[in-house]
């Protein structure tokens, strides 16, 4: 389960581009680090990010979902569409 875990940060931090190492972060740390650059390519380079999300074959439903603005979330669109990717990935 580890080893998979991994394997998936590792995938999620090739389509990120994050130089920070992925090697034993909690799942919410790393879901945290996702955010961060999600957020960073949302404010700079908007099809960039999306074309992340379309290699990575990520539900337009949720993100969607994440994006509309009568979707009421407990947390920033940053995190949910963290969390999308991350459960995509795993």
């Amino acid at each position: 389960m580890e080893n998979e875990i991994i394997a998936v940060q590792q995938l999620i931090v090739e389509y990120v581009e994050t130089p920070e190492s992925s090697e034993a972060l909690a799942e919410e740390q790393f879901i945290e680090m996702i955010a961060k650059r999600v957020e960073e390519l949302m404010e700079t380079n908007m099809e960039l990010f999306f074309n992340h999300l379309y290699r990575m074959d990520v539900s337009e439903q949720k993100i969607f979902r994440a994006l509309h603005p009568a979707t009421e979330l407990n947390e920033s669109v940053y995190i949910t569409l963290a969390r999308i990717i991350y459960e995509r990935q795993k």
